[in-house]
């Protein structure tokens, strides 16, 4: 399993925890999406990825959980707390 970049664990989820209880996706409101596959964050609006986490797109938490949730546990998908934000 990929290294774990986060130090703090109470402001990420993982897809897979959320795919198994799915309380969790209210947890959060707003979240960034990471890719632990390629390390990188979500621009959005299929922009592809950045690792500058200022240009990543910040999503209501259940929005990122319908945008992902097809995705494998290869894919290391984990919302990450953010602040709310007008995009």
């Amino acid at each position: 399993m990929s290294e774990n970049r986060f130090k703090r664990y109470d402001d990420r989820e993982t897809l897979e925890r959320i795919k198994r209880w799915s309380v969790l996706v209210y947890r959060f409101s707003h979240v960034r999406i990471y890719s632990g596959e390629w390390q990188l964050y979500w621009r959005g609006e299929g922009r592809g990825y950045t690792s500058n986490p200022a240009e990543s797109k910040i999503w209501l938490c259940k929005d990122a959980f319908a945008k992902t949730r097809h995705c494998g546990p290869e894919k290391h998908i984990q919302y990450i707390k953010a602040l709310e934000q007008s995009q």
